[in-house]
């Protein structure tokens, strides 16, 4: 079986900042930084996109995307996780998509991971071939979750149509469930968390999250963060870059070929992957 590795970048605007601004695409120091590592270590980044930001931002995401292998998908479109996968954020993030690329998206990512029933329904009833919305983990708090009950592979989600899905969850690394991104690397330390990926490793298909702020949070004039949330933003924030350069060395060191979230979705057809019915989602 093939390991795969696939690097995501939810882009949105940075957390907690009243600007709204993406400081990865407007300073040329954290940009080329960037840049720089994915093209080391021969990389491929798919960007779930908030697709309200195309018109205002399609230039800059073009031109990230002739400096890297760069694929689009969708975040929503306008990256609401009290409406994150509404019928009217299903269709107007799919029309944002076709209208900027001339394609139609093949994924969907729900801000937060919020994917409930009815919003895998409309990804049914839009085409869409998979979605990348589940942790198989836990987190507390008011957009928190439990689905330590969900598998921490790619499956397939079938209605009694015939249509189906595949389900591409956030990877988590194996046993202790601690999902596998920069902002984990930063908030545990490289130290333990390298640990923890020698000792229980990840399934063969790896999805790593990151999204812009995570290389620049402390950066962020007036943030709206707080208390212990920003206490575990914050921490490691001047190491980020050097802890993202890790992670995908740590990946190249076990054996994983990088790929677009579209490949691994191809590639996980020819598997024989577990069946969730969707009238039995939770």
């Amino acid at each position: 079986m093939k390991k795969l590795a696939c690097v995501t970048l939810d882009m949105e605007p940075d957390y907690g900042d009243p600007e709204k601004r993406i400081r990865l695409l407007e300073d040329p120091g954290f940009l080329e930084r960037y840049i720089s590592v994915i093209n080391k270590h021969g990389a491929k980044v798919t960007m779930f996109t908030v697709t309200s930001l195309f018109e205002p931002r399609g230039e800059g995401f073009r031109q990230l995307a002739g400096r890297i292998p760069l694929e689009f998908s969708v975040h929503s479109h306008t990256h609401d996780p009290r409406h994150a996968c509404s019928l009217d954020e299903v269709e107007t993030s799919q029309k944002a998509f076709r209208d900027f690329t001339g394609e139609s998206p093949l994924g969907y990512r729900a801000p937060i991971g919020r994917m409930d029933k009815a919003g895998l329904g409309y990804l049914f009833d839009h085409g869409f071939a998979y979605d990348a919305s589940v942790y198989p983990s836990v987190r507390p708090g008011e957009f928190g979750y439990f689905n330590l009950h969900m598998p921490n592979v790619p499956f397939r989600v079938a209605r009694s149509d015939g249509s189906a899905l595949i389900e591409l969850p956030f990877t988590a690394i194996e046993k202790v469930r601690i999902v596998f991104a920069l902002s984990y690397a930063k908030l545990l330390g490289w130290r333990v968390y390298s640990l923890l990926l020698k000792f229980f490793g990840l399934p063969h298909i790896a999805l790593l999250l990151s999204h812009p702020y995570d290389f620049y949070f402390t950066e962020i004039p007036n943030s709206t963060v707080r208390g212990l949330e920003y206490a575990a933003l914050a921490r490691n924030s001047k190491r980020a870059f050097e802890y993202f350069d890790n992670l995908l060395d740590a990946l190249k060191k076990q054996g994983y070929e990088f790929a677009f979230v579209s490949e691994a979705y191809h590639y996980a057809l020819s598997l024989n992957l577990k069946t969730l019915a969707w009238e039995d989602w939770k």
